[in-house]
């Protein structure tokens, strides 16, 4: 019985976004919405793909969609190993001409594949060497005065043997916070089991949440909510667990569209001789 009681909280936490909320009603009485008063409220996207990894989408691509179609104040664009997609996107915010993305804050990052599963750089500016353990690329991001983020940590999905996250590592390794939301649907019960596991320590990491999204329409499907505005106040939540992480998983319905849409993409580009980068 407790163990249902416990399974039952952990997937009203998935729905609602609050480890204490036992409605949704009570959730919004509570906290006007997203648990901070609307006034000094930030709400960030920590883990999206362009083109410059195996997303769909080109950076200008995204910052565009993010602006029309979001309600996020802050962006992290994740490429696996590669950089170039989010001064792709720096540079593309910064023309005179894109005055729409001038509220939206830009934060530098990188998805890195370690020895030990994929860990998110933040606020890096060079890359990070792949193929360490997780200890070594946690230093190697904290030397840059980074932080490290454990992605999707118990992460599995048929046929892409590479998305993997560290496992049980992110409780004793010094990561400075974990990924309790990811989008894929894959991931709707690592979500709770990450949740729980975190949960249940002395000193439980601070959390966050992710789309993973390599096509648009599934960038803030979950999403991290913080007190505050800007990329200063975002990592002040991240190292304080003041950050709350929000949304749920996108279907397996939409994962079978995901992959049709990538064919389609990939066979586009290559008969029409297109570069993503350049839309």
């Amino acid at each position: 019985m407790r163990r249902r009681r416990g399974l039952a909280a952990g997937i009203r936490s998935q729905i609602l976004g609050h480890p204490r909320a036992k409605t949704a009603n009570e959730w919004v009485a509570k906290s006007g919405g997203h648990g901070y008063p609307r006034a000094s409220m930030g709400r960030a996207d920590l883990h999206v793909h362009t083109t410059a990894s195996d997303g769909m989408m080109s950076p200008a691509m995204v910052l565009n969609y993010v602006s029309v179609n979001t309600s996020l104040t802050v962006l992290a664009i994740t490429d696996h190993n590669a950089m170039e997609g989010w001064e792709i996107a720096r540079e593309f915010a910064a023309r005179p001409e894109n005055d729409h993305l001038a509220e939206l804050t830009l934060v530098p990052g990188v998805e890195v594949s370690s020895r030990d599963g994929h860990i998110i750089a933040l606020f890096v500016e060079r890359l990070i060497p792949r193929g360490m353990s997780a200890a070594e690329t946690i230093l190697a991001i904290h030397e840059q005065g980074g932080l490290a983020l454990a992605a999707h940590p118990f992460a599995w999905l048929p046929g892409l043997s590479e998305f993997s996250g560290a496992g049980a590592m992110f409780v004793d390794h010094d990561f400075d916070a974990v990924e309790v939301r990811n989008s894929t649907p894959t991931e709707w019960m690592n979500n709770w089991r990450t949740q729980r596991l975190n949960r249940r320590q002395k000193k439980p990491k601070p959390e966050y949440g992710g789309s993973d999204a390599h096509f648009l329409w599934a960038i803030s499907k979950t999403w991290t909510d913080f007190p505050g505005e800007g990329a200063e106040a975002l990592r002040r939540a991240l190292v304080n667990g003041t950050s709350r992480a929000g949304g749920v998983t996108w279907g397996p319905w939409s994962l079978l569209q995901y992959y049709r849409d990538r064919r389609q993409w990939r066979r586009y580009c290559a008969q029409h001789r297109v570069r993503l980068h350049d839309l």
